[in-house]
């Protein structure tokens, strides 16, 4: 028989485990950082929030910013997927 999957965070203990030097409340402009049509980010996942996180087959991911739905933002990757995710997952590049 199959297995079950148990669930989308499964295989991450290493993806999803912050450094000790970053450990603690995290920046209040992270939660509110805006980004526009057109800007390159990069998926980079936050793990002290779990809401509005994409799934761990697009961590460190670049992309441009396409679209905002509500408070989170439409990303379309290289490949040509798109990937919704909330603001404090994403990191902007110059």
């Amino acid at each position: 028989m199959v297995t079950s999957s148990h669930g989308s965070r499964k295989g991450t203990r290493y993806k999803l485990r912050k450094k000790k030097r970053d450990k603690g409340k995290i920046a209040i402009r992270k939660l509110v950082q805006e980004f526009k049509k057109g800007d390159s980010v990069i998926i980079k996942p936050e793990p002290s929030i779990q809401k509005g996180m994409p799934h761990k087959r697009f961590f460190w991911k670049k992309g441009k910013v396409t679209d905002k739905r509500g408070k989170s933002y439409v990303i379309e990757l290289r490949t040509g997927k798109k990937v919704i995710s909330s603001p404090v997952h994403l990191k902007g590049v110059e």
